[in-house]
């Protein structure tokens, strides 16, 4: 049945003002073999357990409350049509589309729902908890209370959604798009953050000690005040993101991505920052102190304040930095590169200035040429 088709037979059985029609489970399941669209269609209560109405086109049928577990529903069309209540636990609804329907207080624990669609979809306190989402997106739907609990989200879209006082706890989100997502009110004790992209998400003041967010993206994300003490950062990148007064005490952060950062009065004690970039970021007041960031970019970074001391900065690149009033005591500056650096009040005190590079007078010549006119 082509699409024009489905959208005719639609419009044919919804014209007029009448009431759903009753459909039985045989009634549905002939429906769905023919091929026939089943719209306007009250499903409420029935027992549609084990049912195969896999390829299935619903428009406006209500299954609340209905009975569909271990459900065959997968590669299905499901228009503006109702679940609340249902009971959907380990239903199949692999690469089906959900788009306006309501799934309030639906249960969907264990469901299998791989590569599935739910656009403009209400899914607030639905139990998804262990549940199979991979590749799955979920489009501007409200997961309000919804629980999320070792779900498997990998690889799977969340964009523009509500999640507030969802449950995370335990989820795999492994390779998964999240944004514009808040998380200030979602449980994520225990879930899998590897490789996830996290753009314009909102995680400030949220407990994040020890989570590991190796090679995930930050970028634009607001942390203020965040707690990623001890987190495993391994080439994740915070470009743009705002990280002032974040803790990140003791972070393994090796080859990570600060570009234009935030990292005002950020709390960097004894982190692992080998080989990362800082380019242009603004780390002022930030505390380095015992840092390990051998290796690491900090080209037009805003360090006024900021306290090396006693840190590894052995081959970093300060070029062009705000060094004013920074805090360098103890610090290796074993090969730094110190070209042409901002440099009002530093404290040099105990650190090996004289094996760094200092300004290169040809380079400097080289940057401040201007054609003849």
């Amino acid at each position: 049945m082509s699409a024009g088709d489905i959208f005719k037979s639609i419009h044919e059985q919804t014209e007029g003002d009448s009431p759903p029609r009753r459909l039985s489970r045989q009634q549905i399941e002939d429906l769905v073999s023919g091929g026939e669209v089943v719209s306007h269609a009250d499903c409420t209560a029935a027992d549609f357990s084990g049912v195969n109405l896999a390829g299935g086109v619903f428009e406006q049928v209500d299954f609340g409350k209905a009975d569909l577990s271990g459900a065959q529903l997968n590669e299905s069309i499901f228009l503006n049509s109702t679940f609340a209540g249902a009971n959907l636990t380990g239903a199949n609804l692999h690469l089906a589309m959900c788009n306006e329907c309501t799934f309030e207080n639906a249960r969907l624990g264990k469901a299998s729902l791989p590569v599935a669609k739910f656009i403009d979809t209400n899914l607030s306190s639905v139990d998804l908890d262990g549940a199979d989402l991979a590749c799955c997106a979920l489009v501007r739907s409200d997961l309000t209370d919804t629980n999320l609990s070792n779900a498997h989200l990998n690889r799977a879209s969340v964009l523009d959604c509500t999640l507030t006082n969802a449950r995370l706890d335990g989820a795999d989100c492994e390779q998964a798009l999240l944004m514009k997502v808040d998380f200030r009110d979602i449980s994520i004790s225990g879930a899998v953050f590897r490789q996830v992209l996290l753009y314009d998400c909102c995680f400030a003041q949220i407990n994040m000690r020890g989570m590991d967010f190796s090679m995930s993206q930050f970028k634009g994300s607001d942390l203020r005040g965040a707690d990623l003490s001890d987190a495993i950062l391994t080439q994740a990148s915070f470009m743009e993101a705002d990280l002032s007064e974040a803790r990140l005490e003791n972070v393994q952060a090796n080859r990570g991505l600060f570009v234009k950062a935030k990292l005002l009065n950020a709390h960097i004690k004894g982190a692992l920052l080998r080989q990362s970039i800082f380019q242009e970021a603004d780390l002022t007041l930030a505390d380095l102190t015992k840092a390990d960031a051998e290796a690491s970019a900090f080209g037009k970074a805003i360090c006024r304040g900021t306290k090396f001391c006693a840190a590894n900065l052995t081959d970093c690149d300060f070029s062009h930095a705000d060094l004013s009033g920074a805090d360098m005591a103890g610090a290796n500056l074993f090969r730094t590169k110190l070209h042409r650096i901002k440099e009002e009040k530093t404290i040099w005190t105990g650190a090996n200035r004289e094996a760094a590079f200092g300004t290169d007078p040809e380079l400097a010549e080289a940057e401040q040429w201007q054609p003849t006119l």
